[in-house]
């Protein structure tokens, strides 16, 4: 037997192991009662953990996703688990020493059976993968310097470790205040931006992308806490027009911590996003950011309410991307593959938002403006074809930025403005108000022009797609019309002004037992993504939910495939969760 593939089983065993005693204590707490292990409950126990099953309603489209799928094939049976243990130690210390000392402990883990009892295609793929072996042999590694990937000294990736099972510790840390300061030192989550149903704006902290965050799995779950020293402090209460003055700062040190978002592996899961994984010629790798203090994330806010109605923050903050860039190094000398660096470089973002009642439209008003500055950009004549060029490519010539693959550092503007309201629909619940909340979010690039024409990540057509997969010239061969010039061109464009529509209504019915809710995602290329959920709360501790995801592009098989919900428009899925939760 392969030592390593029982290792690996006797490591899924063991967190299910743990999963069922966590759950077994928790359900006997839950009918004792005993959420708090003292008295004073200084000491409290969390916890919340589901086992999600997922199955397809529709085919996937030939030539475009890999490996292919059917309609009634299961997409993922994910089991996760999250405890939290919140402590009060305020009452141990000497009366006045602290306004509050406190703590938090969480973890997060999950083990998804698809690659041991799902449809075989995808224990084929990562069996692929790992060993650089058929249609899905791609050669996927990591690494911290472009030097490493050329020299074919970089790590290989792993399917199963990142879609099969992951566990970490979630949050860990410790609140200290005094007056008006406030500390919190440890792992955890920072979130200025809005994140309604896709986290656009939200990007102080990285999100796992994996699995496409909002739709196929919960934002917050998606959510990637860092090692951070926030400090909050209270400037004023009340100074003219203004009131309730604060002063937020965070960093988190380059030298302990830099994770970024996980790079989305190709041909390895029912959510990757197309293309397939190239040919084993060539090697996908993801750049990892040095661990130096000049890769600390930081970011300072101001926020006030102002004549008493808008709740107004500024801010600035540094931070890694979620979505990185692509380009070609060349080809690497000692393996003779083409290596494809996928890189997130530090960027800068500042951004204003208020909210307020607007007594009008009997609603909370949202909006927000951002600029993403150094950003990444991702353009066809410099981050690919510099790359294949003969300069970088001949005997001993010196694979650097200015000679071989390299990218613009170009501004982003994204904002939202959004209505948050309550409403009676009297014929669909008598006894219920329902939440409506919708927004417009948009993404503008100020520095496009008839000479810069920047691509959407370096996303191929489907049509480019289905061409090669019929014979024709490879995808991303056609270029003619990359650069601004007229003609073709085989990657999708990245718009200069680039928005959607994101609704979302919900009410109970039942007295609260029956929670429901439709979600809808529409964008100005033609992808609109609707998702209709319900559940039933048992109890206070257990619920069944139940979701169906349903995802179209409408005008040309190009139109809608963007980054975002349009590359997902063949996963259409209808997934049933159980949940179990003490609090």
């Amino acid at each position: 037997m392969d030592v390593r593939c029982r290792l690996g089983t006797n490591r899924r065993r063991l967190f299910l192991t743990a999963c069922a005693v966590v759950l077994a204590i928790a359900a006997t707490a839950s009918r004792a009662s005993a959420l708090a292990f003292d008295d004073d409950q200084n000491f409290n126990l969390r916890l919340r953990a589901y086992s999600q099953l997922s199955v397809a309603t529709e085919d996937s489209q030939r030539y475009v996703t890999s490996p292919e799928k059917f309609a009634g094939q299961m997409m993922q049976n994910r089991t996760f688990a999250n405890p939290e243990l919140d402590a009060k130690f305020t009452s141990f210390l000497p009366n006045g020493w602290l306004d509050d000392l406190s703590g938090r402990l969480a973890l997060w883990a999950f083990y998804d059976g698809l690659y041991d009892y799902g449809p075989a295609q995808y224990a084929q793929a990562a069996a692929d993968i790992k060993f650089h072996n058929g249609p899905n042999g791609a050669y996927q590694t990591k690494g911290d310097t472009r030097e490493q990937a050329l020299a074919g000294n970089a790590l290989a990736r792993n399917v199963r470790d990142i879609y099969g099972h992951r566990y970490r510790v979630n949050e860990a840390y410790v609140n200290i205040s005094k007056g008006p300061v406030f500390l919190r030192i440890g792992r955890q989550a920072i979130s200025w931006g809005e994140a309604d149903t896709i986290g656009l704006l939200d990007a102080n902290n990285p999100f796992d992308t994996t699995i496409a965050p909002g739709a196929f799995i919960d934002l917050d779950e998606s959510r990637i806490p860092l090692w951070t020293i926030r400090g909050t402090y209270e400037l004023f209460g009340d100074l003219g027009p203004f009131s309730s003055g604060l002063l937020d700062t965070y960093i988190v040190p380059g030298q302990v911590d830099t994770t970024i978002s996980p790079l989305q592996m190709q041909s390895a899961s029912p959510y990757s996003a197309p293309p397939p994984a190239p040919a084993p010629a060539i090697e996908v790798f993801q750049r990892r950011p040095g661990m130096r203090f000049g890769n600390s994330r930081w970011g300072v806010r101001l926020q006030s309410v102002i004549a008493r109605d808008y709740t107004t923050s500024v801010w600035f903050y540094k931070t890694f991307p979620t979505e990185p860039i692509s380009l070609n190094l060349g080809i690497s000398p000692d393996t003779g593959r083409l290596v494809t660096s996928v890189e997130a470089p530090l960027i800068n973002v500042a951004g204003v938002a208020t909210s307020y009642f607007s007594d009008f439209l009997n609603s909370i008003i949202r909006a927000e403006v951002e600029v993403f500055n150094n950003t990444p950009g991702f353009r066809v004549d410099t981050n690919i074809q510099a790359g294949l060029s003969a300069e970088c490519n001949a005997p001993g010539a010196v694979k650097n930025s200015k000679t071989c693959g390299h990218y613009d550092k170009i501004n982003l503007i994204r904002g939202e403005l959004g209505m948050d309201r309550n409403i009676f629909i009297r014929w669909l619940n008598e006894s219920s108000s329902f939440i409506w909340v919708t927004a417009f979010v948009f993404t503008a690039n100020p520095d496009e022009t008839k000479y810069k024409d920047y691509r959407s990540s370096g996303i191929l057509k489907p049509s480019a797609l289905i061409r090669a997969g019929k014979g024709g010239a490879p995808a991303g061969a056609i270029t003619t019309g990359c650069n601004g010039q007229p003609g073709p061109c085989d990657f999708v464009n990245q718009g200069v002004f680039d928005f959607f529509f994101q609704t979302h209504l919900e009410s109970n019915w039942m007295h609260g037992k029956v929670p429901a809710g439709i979600t809808a995602v529409m964008n100005n290329r033609g992808a609109l993504a609707i998702w209709p959920d319900v559940a039933y709360r048992v109890n206070d501790s257990f619920i069944l939910s139940a979701r169906y995801i349903n995802i179209h592009t409408f005008g040309s098989e190009n139109n809608g495939f963007a980054a975002g919900l349009g590359l997902f428009r063949d996963r259409d899925e209808l997934w049933l969760r159980a949940t179990y939760q003490l609090n």
